[in-house]
């Protein structure tokens, strides 16, 4: 039931996801919206016997803080007859690197620090303390977060191992949890979500197109040729979406109310962080935009338009995942789509 229960959580808050990036942000502001979407996730690696782990905590700012212990009980002297244990309290910094994919980002240990004051040894109540390095994350490592939901087929036997999928049955095809990895420590942190008094974020909401318009007002010209249209709602963000495919190619549109100022700008409601290139300016509908493309970690492409209703008051965002951008106009599409998006 334990499981069961975390996998829950941990899928409301990767559904509710949407990561806010302004046009204009520093990457300060960008870590801090990115990261405080993991504030309420406690990390911890361990081999699930009990005898050792390391867990963590981040904080919107990418700061975080943790403690890592091992007992080995067999290890005793005259002194400490119950055993020795070895451990630390540490706190560090993390960076947002780059979106690897729809469900990846890597991330980079920038500080790590150990706990200065802390004894290098201590015997206290029969047990022996020795305060040691943090194990499964170092300073300079680059590690990778995997969102739930995940296909974990690429993943290698360690990968699943420290994602404790194999104590699961069946396995799972999917993450049913957040994962922090590192190929150089051979280590993966599993984020569980906190209980859910303590979370903010409310979870999207699959609706038919008839309840999606009548709940926000939004409705969708879907393209004739779409299939596997989903039409949902984030009550939390008052957001509207819509995703399909057409052929191989996956997308999103969004939207969302806004109330933005003259030279105000725009926040990036797509979801989708990466390092835009070939960005231009767009027309859609008659309102100013933005249009970005960026290669992912593998072989496919991502193209995202943004612009700002400014008649209605909407946010507005159409992407795409794609194999092939060549011959896509997707600011052709985001006019189709949007012709009667308004309330």
């Amino acid at each position: 039931m334990k499981k069961v229960i975390a996998w829950v959580l941990a899928m409301v808050l990767a559904l509710s996801m949407t990561i806010v990036f302004a046009e204009g942000n520093t990457p300060a502001e960008e870590t801090e919206a990115f990261f405080a979407r993991l504030e309420n996730i406690e990390w911890s690696f361990s081999s699930g016997a009990g005898a050792w782990s390391t867990d963590m905590r981040i904080l919107p700012d990418g700061s975080f803080s943790g403690e890592y212990h091992d007992s080995e009980m067999g290890e005793t002297g005259e002194e400490y007859p119950e055993g020795t244990v070895y451990c630390c309290s540490f706190t560090g910094k993390l960076s947002l690197v780059e979106q690897v994919n729809e469900n990846t980002w890597k991330i980079r240990v920038d500080e790590l620090k150990t706990d200065e004051s802390q004894a290098k040894e201590l015997i206290e109540d029969g047990l022996r303390y020795v305060y040691t390095e943090p194990y499964g994350i170092s300073a300079g490592d680059e590690m990778l977060l995997y969102q739930p939901g995940t296909p974990v087929d690429g993943f290698t036997e360690e990968m699943k191992m420290w994602a404790h999928l194999m104590e699961i049955e069946p396995e799972p095809s999917e993450l049913p949890a957040w994962f922090l990895s590192s190929e150089k420590y051979d280590s993966g942190f599993v984020g569980e979500a906190a209980p859910v008094g303590m979370m903010l974020p409310n979870p999207w909401q699959d609706l038919t197109a008839e309840q999606l318009q009548e709940k926000s007002g939004f409705s969708f010209a879907v393209p004739e040729e779409a299939e596997k249209v989903i039409y949902r709602w984030l009550e939390d963000g008052k957001m509207a979406e819509i995703q399909f495919s057409i052929g191989k190619d996956d997308f999103c549109a969004r939207i969302q109310p806004a109330a933005l100022a003259e030279g105000e700008a725009m926040p990036d409601i797509s979801g989708m962080y990466f390092a835009w290139e070939n960005e231009r300016e767009i027309n859609v509908g008659g309102f100013t935009g933005i249009f970005g493309q960026a290669k992912t970690g593998s072989e496919d492409w991502v193209e995202r338009c943004l612009w700002y209703d400014a008649d209605n008051g909407n946010m507005c965002s159409l992407s795409v995942g794609t194999t092939n951008p060549d011959g896509l106009d997707l600011e052709a599409m985001a006019a189709q789509i949007f012709l009667n998006a308004a309330r």
